[in-house]
């Protein structure tokens, strides 16, 4: 009885182990350990032209998403092409493990910030969802601190660059 008790106290205490993520503490970097998936999705906006009629999607507009442990990304993004209407591209693949490697960097340079009452308006709307096993968060971007006011913030510098990196992925 007591080697019973003692098998299912080990696997209670391994099955509900801790958990880093998702992280809301000023200073500390969202892109933890336990992180399963990442998803950057720009919003459109900012000072960018009116689409031409019949276009698909908003300039700008677009969503990356990571499968951290396969590797797997996906994305949509829009295309403009002259005075054509927009259209939406969409792809996946498989990262290489270099790719992935270049791009961990970028992920861990996340940090949450205080919002410091910045009201940028010549931007496109981004945000990063970070799901681990514990949950999901959405993080915005602090270029718009003076009107987000229901989640955190991450910097935009950082939030910039990465998603330099994931469009260049993308192509």
């Amino acid at each position: 009885m007591r080697h019973t008790m003692l098998l299912f106290s080990s696997l209670f205490l391994f099955a509900c182990g801790p958990t880093k993520g998702p992280v809301t503490t000023v200073g500390a970097s969202i892109f933890t350990s336990d992180v399963t998936t990442v998803v950057a999705e720009n919003h459109g906006g900012g000072f960018v032209p009116t689409p031409p009629p019949g276009s698909a999607c908003a300039l700008g507009s677009a969503k990356y998403t990571l499968s951290v442990g396969s590797k797997l990304f996906d994305w949509t993004r829009c295309v403009s092409s002259g005075m054509m209407p927009y259209t939406v591209a969409k792809g996946s693949r498989t990262l290489t493990d270099a790719e992935y490697k270049n791009l961990v960097p970028y992920l861990e340079n996340l940090t949450v910030v205080a919002g410091d009452g910045t009201c940028g308006a010549d931007k496109g709307s981004l945000d990063v969802t970070i799901t681990t096993p514990s949950g999901t968060q959405i993080y915005g971007d602090s270029f718009y601190s003076c009107s987000i006011k229901d989640k955190p913030l991450v910097k935009t510098d950082a939030l910039d660059r990465l998603f330099g990196q994931l469009y260049t992925l993308a192509m």
